[in-house]
C-alpha cells in the first residue's frame, strides 16, 4: 500500500482520472442548470447537503472528483514525508525542497478550500434602507442610507451605500459600499450588488466569509515559488 502512494504512476493516473471527470462536468452543468446553478453562489457542503439521492446520476462526477482529490493529498502527503525523511546534501538542497515546497502549496490550497466550505457561509438578499439584517455568529447589518448619481440622460453613473456592522449589540465596523468597494471586517467581506429607489430604497448586498482566504494567498505563492524554483534550476542545470 504504501509503495502505491509513492508512486508516481498514482500521481499521474490520479491527475488524468480528474480531468475526465471534469470533462463529464462541464457537460453535466449546462445541461442540468436547476441542479448546479447554486453551486457558485453557495458554500460548497451547503450545496452537498441539499443534494439529493434522486441527482446522484448527474451529480456523480463531482464526488468522483472529490475522491480523486482525496487520493492525490494522501499521495502527496507521503512523497513529501519521504523526500524529507531522505539523506540530503548541501549541493542539492535548493533541487530537493523546490517541490516540497509545491506540495506545502497545493496541500494550503487544499486546506483553504475545506475550510472555507466547513466554516464559511454566503448569504444575499434586498435589505431595505433603514433595515437591519441579522448574520450569523450574533453580528447585523444595519442599512444607513442608499445613494446614486445619475447622468443626463438618467443612467446611474455612481452609487454607494452607508452600513453599520454590529456584533453582540455593539457596533464593530462602518463604512461606505460601492462599485469594487467592499466593507471587510476579520475575514468578512460585505458587497453592494445592486439598488433601487422603487417602491422604496433599497441595496442588494452580498455577505460572505471564507475563513480559508488567507490560506488561499499563502498556498498560492508557496506554489509558485516552488514551481518557478524547480524549473529554474532544472533548465540551468540541462
Amino acid at each position: 500500500m504504501k509503495n502505491f502512494f509513492l508512486s508516481i504512476k498514482t500521481t499521474v493516473w490520479t491527475l488524468l482520472l480528474l480531468i475526465c471527470f471534469f470533462f463529464v462536468g462541464s457537460f453535466m452543468m449546462p445541461l442540468h442548470r436547476e441542479i448546479f446553478s447554486s453551486m457558485n453562489d453557495d458554500i460548497l457542503l451547503a450545496w452537498v447537503a441539499r443534494s439529493s439521492v434522486d441527482t446522484i446520476w448527474y451529480t456523480a462526477w463531482f464526488f468522483a472528483a472529490i475522491g480523486g482529490l482525496v487520493l492525490l493529498t494522501i499521495n502527496t502527503l507521503v512523497c513529501s514525508i519521504q523526500a524529507v525523511r531522505e539523506k540530503w546534501s548541501r549541493s542539492n538542497v535548493l533541487l530537493r525542497i523546490s517541490p516540497q515546497i509545491t506540495h506545502i502549496g497545493f496541500l494550503f490550497i487544499l486546506l483553504a478550500h475545506l475550510l472555507g466550505g466547513v466554516r464559511g457561509y454566503r448569504i444575499s438578499g434586498a435589505l431595505p434602507e433603514g433595515a437591519v439584517a441579522r448574520l450569523p455568529e450574533g453580528q447585523a447589518l444595519y442599512l444607513r442610507s442608499v445613494h446614486a448619481d445619475s447622468d443626463g440622460r438618467g443612467f446611474p453613473r455612481d452609487w454607494s451605500a452607508e452600513v453599520t456592522l454590529f456584533a453582540n449589540n455593539e457596533q464593530v465596523a462602518q463604512g461606505t459600499l460601492g462599485p469594487n468597494q467592499p466593507l471587510l471586517y476579520k475575514g468578512m467581506g460585505i458587497y453592494m450588488k445592486s439598488f433601487e429607489f422603487e417602491p422604496r430604497p433599497y441595496a442588494v448586498i452580498l455577505i460572505a466569509k471564507d475563513p480559508g482566504a488567507i490560506w488561499a494567498l499563502v498556498g498560492g505563492i508557496l506554489f509558485i515559488l516552488g514551481s518557478v524554483t524547480l524549473l529554474a534550476l532544472k533548465w540551468k542545470k540541462a
